[in-house]
């Protein structure tokens, strides 16, 4: 029994050092890459922008930073804003969101289909308790610098259910 052990610890150390040898010559292969791709790669990794996403409206220390180009359109950039929005405070409920003009962006709140409405942003989220922290996590977090470009300046957000305009009483 203890041959056996031996035989396989032997084998075993054998194979992990050749395992090692043969990365270890790989690794000077990395000089060989192509100098255009490394290139690319940080031209375009130096065009992020960070977007923070204040994901509780009465803790703004609560924030969530999502990455975007800054070549992105500015729809692109709300939609992303309000995708992240919806996973992080809705449970994922659908809102899709339109630039109108310069300065207006249009939010429409869309249930999901019938047979997944435990979740609902009529009874959850909409209702007489939770209406002004929904509306106010939505617009504080689509009213802010980091979207502002020369052409558009967010100074206004619609919201819509079921085709309506939301207000605050």
């Amino acid at each position: 029994m203890n041959k056996l052990l031996k035989t396989i610890f032997l084998s075993t150390t054998i194979l992990f050092n050749t395992a090692c040898t043969i990365s270890d010559s790989n690794i000077s292969g990395i000089d060989d890459l192509d100098k255009t791709k490394i290139a690319k790669f940080s031209s375009e990794s130096s065009n992020l922008i960070t977007i923070p996403i204040q994901i509780d409206f009465d803790d703004p220390s609560k924030i969530v930073e999502v990455k975007c180009s800054e070549n992105d359109s500015i729809e692109e950039k709300v939609n992303l804003v309000l995708d992240t929005i919806s996973k992080e405070c809705f449970n994922s409920l659908p809102i899709k969101g339109e630039i109108v003009g310069n300065s207006v962006v249009e939010i429409e709140l869309n249930e999901y289909d019938e047979e997944s409405k435990k979740i609902s942003w009529k009874r959850d989220y909409l209702n007489e308790y939770t209406k002004d922290y929904t509306i106010n996590i939505i617009v504080q977090n689509l009213i802010q610098d980091t979207l502002k470009t020369e052409t558009y300046n967010i100074k206004d957000v619609r919201v819509y259910y079921d085709d309506r305009l939301i207000t605050l009483n």
